[in-house]
């Protein structure tokens, strides 16, 4: 019957097969996996139940014993901290009486204090462990062991053990007795006592009902969580077992449907095959399999597909072949193993000057190209014997060049066959090649020649190129600049930011100043320049920079700048030298009239002498902004150094008997080319500041060394390499902070209060020293004192002596002519010389002054002449005065103290103003004594 069944139509149709067996595939899996899982879900239900029974009686006694070592360590603490408090009270109640204490509720309530919920503290007699203070008063008197039988509610007294160290016990229940846990307790002694006291101990117990409450609390929460869980795995169990029953149903369908598609789409392309077969074997080799699929079957199909295509190529007339081969622009040329052509297009034709019929079975070595030029046989050669690919560049025709390539062929067995030569004409390639060298190099050099800093940056803000002026300007080497991004040039981000957005707005920014970060990690002035960079479409494909450093110039800008201030203020420092000379002349000549009338004992000569010195100061400060106005106005001779620096540090020091003045000079100190006056002034100046740095007194240190320069490197002084005299000068000082040595020597800066600097002193020593070919470097910090060291180039001259000024007053006879448009100052200046025996005739201009020494040149000795002075100035007053009379006597006066003797001419000298009387006296004999 069986055979029978399997014989029916429906079970012979290849569809029905492959859908009994998809059916068959689908159902057995399902059900195994059913049977399964049940036997697994009783076996899971059975292992479960002893689980949980063996977690009930581990995790029960784990949690209980968890809580009773909590409780107890909470207990010790509690313990610890009420001992803390009762040792605490009792130190700051040193006069306090036990019984004082007992009936004090603030001390009980310290004493007897809660533990929890589950105990308490009390506080005990250390003797006999006697209950003190207990919050149950009942307790008071008893001992541990009779409170323990009264809390525990038993007849017979227990015997308690005691364990850890005297300060800190622990007490529970001997062995032998009923083991309790939760009857023990902590006991701390207390280690000062009250006045009349007992030694106290501090105790605490753990209350037996209060545990058993909390641990069968916890046993059945513990139980119920269980009997939950248990509960909760059955039921999302049984939840499991039907969701997944569904699913596999669902599953079963589903193999059900993909049965039934999979034998129709099966059937559809074994049809298609079918018919496809058919089609071939009647000859229609047109015919295609629409859409094959991916799988054996859909093979086969794109397999006989291909199978008609390739049997319709060949089938079909070569014409197109022949066509496409002979209209090809490239020669191209077929020989076989012996190097002997077998076929050849048009264009190699005309370039063989050869007819395509009549060049068969011609060998390599016959053909002659047209022209000059000579054909690559030895290429052919090669590819055949080697069967390499060989390409080579050759001129054929003798004019245009050739890019020649020879690929040999193999038959099916890979054994080599023949040859193609295939030839193309790449002289215009050539020629574009050798114009874009020629362009490339061009263009390198233009960037690598540019006098400025260039860099090309993408849109991504990367540097792809710079040139080697941009290293230069900048410190950087090739691999630090390029494939970065520019941002870490900018030393601002802000400025880079700026600088963006107009590139954004304007696209380019032209001439724009920056601050970008040199190599050294120093912030250096650029100008900068930069355009976008677009393709022929217009996109924007990056920018070109240009840069340059431009240190030096802003430098130089900063320099002019100071140098234009100073000019201004030189101008300004002649003028107010010139009148304040004059005011300081008036003053010191009445001052010496006065000090002439005046006896020593009288009480206002010490007035006078202390406006006289005051005169002098003013003088020296009118020196100071002649000193800073001038440029080259000094003399200098070999000075000794340590001499000059002595002398000046002696007199200084006279008078301020609260400092400590060290000298330290080096001994055979070189001679040095200087200006002692203007020395000795830059040094005074350096010592009071020394000394206005230390009101309350301290260490000035003056020392000389011989230092050798080679490399010099701050660039405010100029030195040149060589032998230079050091002279240091240190102070313990208050010190200074960077700015404000920053600023020193700028005109009019003092950090003194008002009235007290000029803030001209270092100022005027910064030219004296500029004007020495010295310089000037300042070492100081805050709290740590300053220190000047002045740089003097040595001379190899021997060093002169320092003149004592003289203090003698010279009297003397004659006529002399005083010229001075100040009536005030030519009153003085009069009143002066008659007090040194002199005659006087007073002229208040220059014109006055020819009026006079005209009508009187034969009783005038000496003109004492004013520089400057409305209408004919002093030296145009000279001229006159010498064309009158060639050999008349003239001293010269300025405020400006600008002038030098040596350029004046023979019998004129010169006085500055303000000039003291004995300096007045000795000049005016000195120039009548001339030719006498």
């Amino acid at each position: 019957m069986s055979k029978h069944f399997v014989t029916l139509p429906f079970f012979q149709s290849f569809s029905s097969k492959i859908l009994i067996l998809g059916i068959v595939a689908g159902i057995v899996p399902l059900a195994s996996i059913l049977l399964i899982l049940g036997l697994f879900s009783q076996n899971l239900l059975h292992d479960l139940e002893n689980t949980i029974s063996d977690i009930k009686a581990q995790e029960g006694k784990r949690l209980e014993s968890y809580q009773h070592q909590i409780i107890r360590q909470q207990v010790r603490q509690k313990t610890l901290d009420v001992a803390q408090d009762i040792t605490l009270y009792i130190k700051t109640h040193p006069r306090m009486t036990w019984q004082e204490m007992y009936h004090d509720p603030a001390f009980r309530e310290m004493a007897a204090q809660p533990v929890g919920t589950v105990g308490e503290t009390f506080l005990l007699d250390a003797s006999g462990k006697k209950i003190l203070v207990h919050s149950e008063p009942s307790y008071k008197g008893q001992t541990l062991e009779e409170a323990f039988c009264s809390k525990g509610k038993t007849s017979t007294l227990p015997r308690l053990q005691y364990s850890g160290s005297p300060g800190l016990q622990e007490f529970s229940l001997a062995p032998g007795q009923e083991e309790n846990p939760s009857c023990n307790g902590f006991l701390v002694s207390i280690l000062v006592r009250a006045v009349k006291g007992p030694a106290l101990m501090v105790g605490a117990w753990v209350d037996p009902e209060e545990m058993d409450q909390i641990t069968s609390q916890s046993r059945a929460i513990f139980r119920t969580a269980l009997n939950l869980t248990k509960a909760l795995i059955e039921t999302r169990l049984g939840q499991f077992r039907q969701q997944l029953f569904f699913i596999l149903a669902g599953l079963g369908f589903l193999a059900l449907v993909a049965s039934v598609l999979l034998a129709r789409r099966v059937t559809t392309q074994v049809r298609n095959l079918k018919q496809a077969a058919e089609a071939f074997d009647q000859g229609n080799l047109s015919c295609r399999i629409i859409n094959p699929g991916r799988d054996e079957l859909g093979q086969l199909a794109r397999t006989l597909n291909r199978m008609a295509a390739s049997l319709n190529d060949n089938t079909v007339s070569r014409l197109e072949w022949e066509n496409t081969f002979n209209v090809l622009p490239d020669p191209i040329i077929l020989v076989d193993r012996e190097a002997r052509l077998t076929r050849l297009n048009q264009a190699a034709a005309r370039l063989l000057d050869m007819v395509p019929e009549e060049a068969r079975g011609c060998h390599v070595s016959e053909f002659r190209p047209a022209g000059r030029g000579s054909f690559p046989q030895q290429a052919l050669v090669q590819a055949l014997e080697q069967g390499e690919k060989i390409r080579l560049e050759s001129c054929l025709d003798g004019n245009s060049t050739f890019l020649v390539t020879v690929d040999p062929c193999r038959d099916q067995q890979g054994e080599i066959s023949g040859a193609v030569f295939v030839a193309r004409d790449i002289t215009a390639l050539k020629q574009m090649q050798q114009e874009l060298a020629r362009a490339s190099h061009f263009l390198e050099q233009l960037i690598e020649s540019a006098p400025l800093g260039l860099t090309f940056i993408n849109p991504q803000g990367i540097i792809v190129q710079a040139n080697s002026q941009f290293y230069q300007e900048f410190g950087y080497s090739r691999e630090e600049i390029l494939n970065r991004h520019y941002s870490f040039l900018y030393a601002s981000d802000a400025e880079r930011q700026q600088v963006l957005a107009e590139l954004r707005a304007k696209g380019e920014v032209l001439a724009r100043q920056v601050e970008l970060r040199h190599r050294d990690g120093r912030s250096v002035p650029a100008r900068i320049s930069i355009r976008k960079l677009y393709d022929k479409d217009g996109a924007v494909i990056g920018s070109i920079s240009l840069a340059s450093n431009i240190s030096e110039e802003v430098s130089l800008q900063r320099q002019l700048e100071q140098a234009q201030k100073q000019e201004v203020i030189a101008s300004l420092a002649g003028g107010l030298a010139h009148n304040f000379n004059n005011l300081l002349m008036i003053i010191m000549g009445l001052t010496s009239l006065m000090l002439g009338k005046v006896p020593q004992d009288h009480p206002a000569y010490t007035d006078l002498l202390e406006i006289e010195s005051q005169v002098r100061a003013g003088r020296e400060i009118t020196r100071k902004l002649l000193s800073f106005r001038r440029v080259t106005d000094f003399e200098t001779q070999p000075m000794d150094l340590n001499c000059l620096v002595e002398a000046t540090a002696d007199m200084f020091g006279r008078t301020r008997q609260e400092l400590i003045i060290q000298n330290k000079f080096a001994p055979k100190l070189p001679a040095v080319e200087v200006d002692s006056g203007q020395v000795q002034q830059v040094l005074m100046n350096l010592l009071i500041n020394a000394w206005q740095a230390m009101p309350q007194g301290g260490t000035i240190t003056l020392e000389t060394r011989a230092v050798n320069i080679t490399d010099w490197q701050d660039q405010t002084w100029d030195l040149e390499p060589g032998l230079y005299v050091c002279l240091s000068v240190t102070d313990t000082g208050t010190g200074m902070d960077e700015e404000t040595v920053h600023q020193l020597f700028s005109p009019f800066f003092t950090t003194k209060g008002p009235g007290q600097g000029s803030g001209l002193g270092l100022a005027s020593a910064y030219r004296i020293i500029k004007n020495h070919r010295g310089a000037i470097q300042v070492t100081s910090r805050p709290g740590e004192g300053s220190t000047f060291n002045l740089f003097f180039p040595a001379s190899s001259a021997r060093p002169v002596n320092i003149p004592a000024e003289e203090k003698n007053i010279i009297s003397g006879q004659g006529t002399i002519l005083v010229v001075e448009d100040e009536p005030t100052l030519r009153r003085v200046a009069g009143k002066l010389l008659e007090k040194l025996g002199y005659r006087v005739i007073e002229a208040s201009c220059g014109e006055q002054a020819l009026e006079i020494f005209a009508e009187h040149h034969g009783d005038i000795d000496l003109v004492l002449l004013d520089m400057i002075m409305p209408g004919l100035d002093g030296l145009q007053t000279l001229a006159r005065l010498r064309a009158l009379n060639p050999r008349v006597r003239v001293i010269l006066c300025s405020g400006m103290d600008e002038t030098n003797e040596e350029d004046l001419p023979a019998g004129v000298s010169f006085i500055p103003k303000p000039v003291p009387l004995e300096v007045l006296s000795q000049k005016v004999a000195a120039a009548l004594n001339i030719g006498r």
